[in-house]
């Protein structure tokens, strides 16, 4: 039995990936932004081992959240599942970048860096990653644009790219001794993806679980998951090592963080 923390587990994907993974006999932890979310989430899920509360569009929130999450000891697997969709530029207190590329980007580099290694590392991307500008990557943090070019569409996409492109830099990093792997777990009727949305919530959670409890090649280098744990293909520019050195490069830069070796 595994050991798992899921970011952004108080409701859809995560909630539900936890539920099921508990059935199974493993130890979930959740992780919530509130202490009113934490208690609606342990409440849908009273299996869970705990809930660590955090708002990861905070710099000190996240640093604080992976201290914690160390203190109980190493994980087996830990899933980013937490993400920002829609929404006005809203830029953080700490760091004064727009909360969506804090959350989506930021933080799982923060906690990337900053958490025991865990034997499998799921980052929860989008097939809008394909979408994502490459040569939006030197501004990711919106130092240039100004808030009149904001479209926080666009941006998500970009953000699920420069995800993908920090995901395989750390799976290259770490080949060999943590699998890495990211996630396009469908367009779901969940708070996310609208009411309109065409796919099955069932088959997103498949894949989590399929990851989570290791039921793949861990051999592969960098695999990228869709719907029901099929293999599926990154856009070309997410192998592109040039624009993952820059990715690794910014956030380093804006965090004062390594990602170790």
């Amino acid at each position: 039995m595994s050991r798992i923390l899921i970011t952004g587990s108080s409701d859809g994907f995560g909630l539900v990936a936890a539920q099921q993974l508990i059935s199974q006999g493993h130890t979930v932890y959740l992780h919530a932004r509130s202490s009113q979310r934490a208690s609606d989430a342990e409440k849908a899920c009273p299996g869970a081992a705990g809930t660590l509360i955090a708002d990861l569009s905070s710099l000190s929130e996240t640093k604080k959240f992976a201290s914690e999450a160390n203190a109980l000891g190493p994980f087996d697997v830990v899933i980013h599942n937490a993400g920002v969709f829609l929404g006005p530029t809203r830029r953080t207190a700490d760091t004064n970048m727009p909360t969506q590329v804090f959350v989506n980007v930021c933080a799982p580099y923060i906690l990337t860096c900053l958490m025991e290694k865990p034997k499998r590392l799921i980052y929860i991307s989008s097939m809008l990653h394909k979408q994502g500008d490459p040569g939006n990557v030197g501004d990711m943090f919106w130092e240039k644009r100004g808030e009149d070019d904001w479209n926080d569409f666009k941006s998500y996409c970009d953000t699920k790219l420069q995800l993908n492109l920090l995901a395989n830099a750390v799976a290259k990093k770490w080949k060999g001794r943590t699998s890495v792997a990211t996630v396009h777990p469908g367009w779901v009727a969940t708070k996310l993806g609208g009411k309109e949305a065409p796919d099955r919530l069932e088959d997103g959670v498949e894949t989590y679980v399929k990851l989570a409890v290791g039921d793949y090649d861990q051999g592969l280098v960098a695999p990228y998951f869709e719907p029901r744990g099929h293999l599926g293909e990154q856009v070309a520019a997410a192998g592109d090592e040039g624009l993952q050195g820059e990715v690794v490069r910014l956030l380093e830069g804006k965090t004062g963080l390594k990602i170790p070796a």
